[in-house]
């Protein structure tokens, strides 16, 4: 009697278990088409995994990935802010809130969506980057991923 098809993933090496059989796109070419694909997107784009104490607690943010609109925005290469905790990059991070929007997206994996939000930062190694933005966050892994755009630029700061 024949047997039925096993649905549980594939253990196929390199090969991602979320694609059905027939498909031959290995994990790293799937990785490098859709990392490359939010290259072209024309709002910055970043990717964090959380750093994270003894008990759990989750203490920043490591910078895992950036597409080339947020290196323009923030005015520093995207290969010096790669691999950066968000408080190094920017210095008013946790006192403006981001850090705790973010953890709360980690935490509890509910999308994070503000609209009209006013920031008044320096991207450290880059520029001003004050003004009205709108921020959205989701979950991804033990991380997030986050877009923003700059509805209205403020003045820097005399």
């Amino acid at each position: 009697m024949p047997m039925p098809d096993d649905d549980s993933p594939s253990a196929e090496a390199g090969r991602s278990p979320m694609l059905p059989r027939n498909v031959t796109t290995s994990r790293p070419e799937l990785e490098s088409r859709l990392l490359g694909t939010l290259d072209t997107i024309d709002e910055p784009v970043s990717i964090a995994t959380a750093i994270r104490d003894r008990d759990g607690r989750i203490l920043d943010f490591r910078l895992e990935y950036v597409n080339l609109a947020a290196a323009r925005w923030a005015g520093v290469a995207r290969e010096a802010m790669i691999g950066l905790i968000t408080g190094e990059i920017l210095p008013d991070f946790r006192a403006a809130g981001h850090f705790d929007s973010l953890r709360e997206v980690v935490e509890t994996g509910v999308p994070d969506q503000r609209d009209g939000v006013t920031v008044a930062d320096t991207v450290v190694g880059g520029r001003w980057i004050g003004g009205i933005y709108d921020l959205r966050a989701i979950r991804l892994g033990d991380g997030y991923l986050s877009t923003w755009r700059l509805r209205s630029a403020a003045p820097e700061p005399g």
